[in-house]
């Protein structure tokens, strides 16, 4: 007898089929998932692919924009034919060489996006990007000096904005530039002042003593047996700034979504500036003049021979002295003496800054440690030499008077003043949020507060570059004024002096005296 098995006969029968149908339901459930996780991921991959191209479009547009403009700022200012067809090459090779790094990190930052920025494949390809970024970029300053490995200089200055291999690569261009032949060197001197070598000079030394982005320094000596440095820019240097500040100017604008923790576009303009008048050398002979004049006893600036020097040569006294990165380097294998000697050195420099910043209104612009000596004499305190006064800011009364009760406000924490005084000077967050300026200015000088309360040995190199890097990814200013650019570049060299020697100094104390000046009562014209 055949049996049929029933529900009613086999309860587990009946139980299964539920259970296989739920089973499949849920399996449909976990495919339908699965398929929506990749269409969206598809669809993600698509809008930053979309991107990618927008970006493409844009950069390519904006190359033939500004390609347009240099043209025709060379036929408005009737440059050479020669001259404007050496000029296109160039500029294409730098904004095509700048854009396909960007594509790289564009490609990099949709990868990150995909898979997670902090994902150990992540994190591995974006180092490796930048170590091969950074060292390419450092091979073309190199190769085509000038305006480019001027910008490079800046660059490698801004250890808040710029990974660590940036810095460490670039940072190569301070004092390691490949010298010009001095046959050159010569004959732009007797072109210049329209005599020959030995009738300028009673000798003059064929290897350099300093080669940089625009000018070659060397040695001589006068016919009246005065030591001098000869400052003469490099031959046809100002034949291809122009182009590589135009180069700038379109990647400043190209980049802005890959570098949105500064004003780009402000910094290519005030860096424009800079670099323009730093090629005219009777501006810094005016500069050396005016800053020997008040710098007191403690700085020593070199005096300029105008009779030897002219727009393109700058013939100064020569000084000696360590260069101040080896001098810092060799102090702590002097022992105390030398720890206390380097103290003074550096509680000079903070001294003087801010005296020029806040009470003079006129300030050494490029304070990258090569344009610095440390003079000695038994006996006496070390003296700080300040060189390579091609780049300046000067302020007004009202920008000193600002900026110095800006910087009281950071000091007291004055949050409503602070936040006034930033709107005042032009600054700007992408939020409009006055916290995110608040806590930039802590990392600007608020570590003066900290150290006069516990001293510098409490300050953490590394927490505070951190600290920067989240403050730029939360919320990236995006406005500051054209004048603090260079300020900017100051501070944070001369922070990361104080920061990675931490001297024991009363950093508010010391400028404390230049605060006081810069917010005296002017007196009144009729007085």
């Amino acid at each position: 007898m055949t049996h049929t098995a029933s529900t009613a006969e086999n309860p587990a029968a009946g139980a299964a089929a539920p259970s296989v149908a739920a089973g499949c339901a849920a399996g449909a459930a976990r495919v339908a998932r699965v398929a929506n996780r990749i269409g969206r991921l598809v669809l993600h991959l698509a809008g930053n692919l979309e991107r990618l191209v927008g970006d493409v479009v844009r950069d390519s547009s904006d190359l033939a924009r500004e390609t347009e403009q240099l043209s025709v700022a060379v036929a408005r200012t009737a440059v050479q034919v020669h001259a404007a067809v050496r000029a296109t090459p160039r500029f294409s090779r730098i904004v095509k060489e700048v854009i396909a790094l960007a594509a790289r990190y564009r490609l990099q930052r949709t990868r990150a996006e995909i898979f997670g920025a902090n994902a150990p494949e992540t994190v591995a390809a974006r180092a490796a990007l930048d170590d091969d970024a950074a060292r390419r970029l450092y091979e073309l300053c190199i190769e085509l000096r000038g305006g480019v490995l001027k910008i490079g200089q800046f660059a490698s200055a801004r250890v808040d904005l710029l990974p660590a291999a940036y810095v460490r690569e670039l940072g190569k261009l301070q004092d390691r530039v490949p010298a010009v032949p001095t046959a050159d060197i010569i004959a732009r001197i007797e072109s210049e002042l329209g005599r020959p070598i030995g009738e300028l000079y009673a000798s003059f030394e064929d290897t350099p003593i300093a080669a940089a982005s625009l000018a070659q320094v060397h040695g001589a000596v006068l016919h009246d047996g005065t030591r001098v440095a000869v400052k003469v820019q490099v031959p046809g240097i100002e034949d291809v700034v122009e182009t590589d500040l135009a180069a700038f100017r379109v990647l400043a604008s190209a980049l802005k979504d890959l570098l949105p923790s500064t004003d780009l576009p402000t910094v290519a303009a005030e860096l424009s500036r800079s670099v323009r008048e730093e090629l005219d050398y009777r501006k810094e002979a005016d500069s050396l003049t005016r800053f020997a004049a008040m710098a007191g006893t403690t700085v020593v600036v070199p005096r300029p021979h105008p009779a030897l020097s002219a727009r393109r040569v700058l013939t100064m006294d020569r000084i000696d002295g360590a260069r101040l990165p080896d001098w810092l380097a060799e102090t702590d294998a002097r022992g105390a003496d030398g720890v206390t000697a380097r103290d003074h050195l550096l509680g000079t420099m903070v001294r003087s800054f801010a005296a020029q910043i806040l009470e003079h209104g006129l300030f050494h612009a490029d304070p990258h440690p090569g344009n610095f000596l440390v003079a000695e004499t038994l006996g006496s305190p070390p003296r700080l030499v300040m060189l390579d006064f091609g780049a300046v800011q000067e302020y007004g009364p009202a920008a000193r008077a600002a900026y110095a009760e800006l910087a009281m406000a950071i000091l007291g924490g004055d949050a409503a003043r602070m936040t006034e005084l930033f709107a005042t000077l032009g600054f700007r967050t992408r939020g409009d949020d006055p916290t995110a300026l608040h806590q930039f200015a802590e990392l600007l000088i608020g570590g003066l507060r900290q150290g006069q309360r516990a001293g510098l040995a409490a300050l953490d190199p590394q927490a505070q570059i951190a600290a920067a890097m989240e403050l730029v990814r939360r919320n990236p200013i995006v406005a500051l004024p054209q004048d603090f650019v260079l300020l900017g570049r100051v501070l944070t060299t001369l922070g990361g002096l104080i920061v990675r020697y931490r001297p024991s100094v009363d950093l508010a104390t010391a400028i404390l005296p230049a605060l006081t000046r810069a917010m005296a009562p002017q007196p009144s014209a009729s007085a």
